[in-house]
């Protein structure tokens, strides 16, 4: 019996420790900072924050319609010579293909987003991926999201980050 208690508490840890891996987000900002892993000075172009955002209808917001779209933008933060932008593409339960969808804070650090960017999907998840063009050490960064209706209504927006680079 002290076995099987035993038992069922490790597995029950085990999957809490595995949920702490995905790190909830802000539902309507992604911030973070693409920097050095693995001991490397310096991560290059290859850094890049992965996130899946989720849009839905959401019946205290704009009467539980479903969304039209999501819209986004970007900042980069760091004062350099790097990029950071921002592609979008809507993920395989889209009945419609909407392609890919990226923008680009061409100056870092001028207190200023990027070009407002939308993909028109509707409902679903959408993946999200915020990278930069060359080697840095941290390279910080703000986004804007939200799902809206077609009228600009904001719907249920939901986000997770799955790779912190």
């Amino acid at each position: 019996m002290n076995l099987s208690l035993y038992k069922n508490f490790s597995v029950g840890a085990f999957l809490l420790l595995s949920f702490g891996f995905a790190q909830q987000a802000s539902a309507h900002n992604l911030t973070g900072a693409l920097t050095a892993t693995g001991g490397v000075a310096a991560t290059g172009a290859g850094a890049t924050d992965y996130y899946v955002v989720s849009c839905f209808s959401d019946p205290n917001l704009s009467g539980g319609q479903a969304a039209h779209h999501l819209f986004f933008q970007m900042a980069d933060l760091t004062a350099d010579g790097n990029l950071v932008g921002m592609t979008v593409v809507k993920l395989a339960n889209s009945t419609a293909n909407a392609g890919a969808v990226t923008t680009v804070d061409a100056i870092g650090n001028d207190g200023s987003y990027s070009q407002p960017r939308q993909i028109n999907a509707g409902n679903g998840d959408y993946a999200v991926s915020i990278w930069h063009t060359g080697a840095a050490t941290a390279q910080s960064y703000d986004s804007i999201i939200h799902c809206q209706t077609a009228a600009g209504g904001h719907t249920g927006t939901s986000s997770v980050r799955l790779s912190n680079q």
